[in-house]
């Protein structure tokens, strides 16, 4: 039995301190202990340093079906019920299931993202690159807005070939992918809701076309691949299909534009790095992999707490909220040299930018390639 303790207050790290650099507030947290009582909407408690966080992320006493059940306990109560098509859609992505439903899923779906597949589509998104540059930088531009042009738009295109979604569309898709995303990530209001649920209903349209289509028309997109998979006599059902066909493009979206938006940041704030890469562009593997672990595209994950259970001497409850922070624990100095040095050669980099364990990022061979 757990000794009984008592629950510390949560403190306010949302400050305009921490918005501002969020890296210092977090080596404070760090240095102070493992694990804090914060407010970040809402009492949660927060995990800062490499070792909790890592361990943690594998624990299956922490659960991301919770996760699901947090999101949506954000909707107005009084009006939830109006959303019960956004709440259906969702509950099916990988992302918010637990073993075994989430084993079986991600068995599948591995077959589409296994190192292999994504190396065979370099060549694609690198003429896709080629062609957004030769678009966006008319010759004798001096500017760019590297955001707008290129990480936005980027993903959504690269995922959307994927899935041999038309290029007429990809505009569609960026805006149906942002409503899910200011769901997913931001207060949620009546008004946010009802955009991610329009979303969500015309993207599962769309799909349960082009799956249709695919069936009597294969080709060597992913939406074929996925129709054909099978791991132990189990397919994908045609929900399921269309759920993790819009999981995919969300998911496949907002990170990897934090990637590259960040890592063209810290570039820039860090010329000579930028001067070393120019220099030998053969480093450009290692530098993705530092850039990641120094401006991680996702700051934080979050589960839910299963089963009472004890974190560095603190009792934590079931139903407890736990944000593992992803971008605290890759500048934690008990496990990177110099972690606030930026260095594209660093060798030893086990970042946790993709998270670890059964839910590490699917799309992460993907995500190096764009990157």
């Amino acid at each position: 039995m757990l000794n009984v303790q008592t629950v510390p207050p949560a403190k306010d790290i949302l400050t305009p301190e921490f918005l501002q650099n969020p890296h210092r507030v977090c080596a404070e947290l760090r240095e102070e202990t493992a694990i804090h009582r914060i407010n970040f909407n809402g009492p949660r408690w927060a995990l800062v340093r490499y070792a909790e966080c890592f361990k943690f992320l594998r624990d299956p006493r922490l659960s991301s079906a919770g996760r699901m059940r947090l999101l949506l306990s954000r909707l107005p109560p009084e009006t939830r019920s109006s959303f019960a098509e956004l709440e259906r859609a969702l509950e099916m992505w990988m992302l918010f299931l637990d073993a075994p439903e989430h084993t079986r899923l991600r068995k599948l779906l591995n077959k589409g993202f296994s190192p292999a597949v994504a190396e065979a589509l370099r060549a694609q998104v690198e003429a896709l690159v080629d062609g957004m540059l030769d678009a966006e930088v008319p010759a004798g531009a001096k500017r760019i807005d590297i955001l707008r042009d290129i990480a936005y738009p980027l993903p959504v295109r690269v995922i959307a070939q994927m899935l041999g979604v038309p290029a007429s569309r990809h505009q569609e898709f960026v805006n149906w992918t942002n409503a899910i995303a200011l769901f997913v990530g931001s207060p949620t209001t009546n008004e946010v809701a009802g955009a991610a649920q329009e979303a969500v209903l015309a993207l599962t349209d769309f799909f349960c076309e082009i799956v249709a289509d695919r069936r009597g028309h294969k080709g060597n997109d992913l939406i074929s691949i996925l129709i054909d998979i099978e791991e132990d006599g189990h397919v994908l059902t045609e929900e399921e299909l269309y759920a993790q066909c819009v999981m995919l493009l969300f998911a496949g979206h907002e990170t990897t534009r934090n990637l590259i938006g960040n890592g063209m940041y810290t570039l820039l704030k860090n010329p000579e790095e930028m001067a070393n890469l120019r220099r030998n562009p053969e480093i450009v593997r290692m530098a993705v992999e530092e850039l990641l672990r120094y401006e991680s595209p996702l700051q934080f994950v979050t589960r839910v707490v299963k089963d009472e259970l004890e974190i560095e001497g603190v009792r934590i409850q079931a139903g407890d909220s736990v944000l593992l922070f992803l971008q605290a624990a890759n500048r934690d100095p008990r496990k990177f040299e110099h972690p606030d040095r930026l260095n594209l050669k660093r060798l030893k980099n086990d970042h946790l930018a993709f998270g670890a364990g059964a839910h590490f990022c699917i799309g992460n061979q993907l995500a190096r390639i764009e990157g």
